[in-house]
């Protein structure tokens, strides 16, 4: 709060203080009051009126500013009563208790928040497990019953069952933190779980796979990763197109990080399309023409990417395929993500 800002404020006290002194002093000359105990009385006036009124711009300017600057550092503004010190004067013991009266009462409606979303994570997960067990019945019986069901009905219960699987890592994603283990993972080994989770899939399309050099180790979760790489190989089937159908899987290591490349010869992605990738919900115009996407697979993948201290980013043109490259930080940056500091996804896409 500056000066002239208070001033202005109070400028109608000021000047109807101001106009009291000088009435009293003309009063006390029109009746023979000596002129030196007029000046004392209004030099005494004047340094008392000063004191109070720079004693409370002093105060309020602390109050005011202490307050500016906390919202600063705070992510949640509605706790700024928990660091700021109730001040002395009334204004900003009102303003002090309206704040905290706030506080208390957005506090209870995240809480409410919280409890009705858990309570829905909860029955989503709930579900997601209870429906898996008919999923693989189904899977059984289509098994043992080969003469009477084609690969059709088997390839409709693994999609019912991966649309499951995504809806209990969106239901996660919101608190991923709490489900998930940094250790070191073999790229070769976790690609190899989801290709072959995929190879029927991949035999039915006649799509070719190509793996190699998948030497490197990586500090990930094991099991958010095979999701992220599902969502990604899923998308690849998806517009894998006409013509030469090859996935090609590989990485590549730098300085401080080593960069896994899930590459597809599809469709492509229009360049108006690929900076909205990532955001829940979008299709893009593919997605609106095989009406097939539900656009959460690739928002899920940024969102749990970002989580674990990963990047990922696409890089794609009409006609000539997609390439998804993910990111993971080793060496010194390695030990920052581990031990819970900030790594910023740069969105390049």
């Amino acid at each position: 709060m500056k000066y002239k800002e208070y001033l202005t404020d109070h400028g109608l006290s000021v000047g109807f203080g101001t106009a009291f002194l000088l009435l009293l002093l003309g009063f006390g000359e029109m009746t023979g009051v000596p002129a030196y105990f007029l000046v004392t009385v209004g030099v005494g006036l004047i340094f008392l009126g000063a004191f109070v009124h720079f004693r409370e711009y002093g105060r309020k300017k602390e109050f005011y500013h202490q307050i500016k600057e906390k919202m600063k550092d705070l992510d949640k503004a509605y706790l700024i009563p928990e660091v700021v010190k109730e001040p002395e004067f009334l204004e900003g013991r009102l303003v002090y208790q309206a704040m905290k009266e706030m506080e208390q009462s957005m506090a209870e409606q995240i809480a409410g928040y919280e409890k009705n979303w858990n309570e829905y994570k909860d029955y989503i997960e709930l579900w997601v497990h209870e429906i898996k067990l008919p999923i693989a019945t189904g899977k059984l019986l289509v098994e043992n019953n080969r003469q009477f069901y084609d690969g059709s009905m088997e390839e409709e219960l693994d999609k019912i069952d991966a649309y499951a699987e995504q809806a209990l890592f969106f239901a996660r994603s919101s608190c991923v933190e709490k489900d998930y283990v940094l250790k070191k993972i073999s790229l070769r080994k976790i690609t190899a779980e989801v290709l072959k989770k995929n190879r029927k899939v991949l035999l039915k399309k006649k799509i070719c796979v190509q793996c190699h050099d998948l030497e490197e180790e990586v500090y990930s979760d094991s099991k958010w990763m095979a999701f992220i790489l599902q969502q990604i190989l899923s998308n690849s089937v998806k517009y894998i197109g006409e013509g030469e159908k090859i996935l090609e899987w590989y990485a590549r290591k730098e300085k401080e990080q080593v960069k896994l490349y899930l590459k597809d010869t599809g469709i492509g992605i229009p360049a108006r399309d690929l900076p909205r990738v990532w955001e829940k919900g979008f299709t893009g115009e593919n997605g609106r023409t095989e009406k097939k996407s539900t656009g959460i697979g690739l928002y899920l993948c940024r969102k749990l990417c970002e989580k674990m201290g990963h990047r990922i980013e696409i890089v794609s043109a009409p006609g000539k395929g997609s390439v998804v490259i993910i990111r993971f930080p080793v060496g010194s940056m390695t030990e920052e993500v581990i031990s819970g500091k900030s790594y910023k996804n740069e969105r390049k896409v």
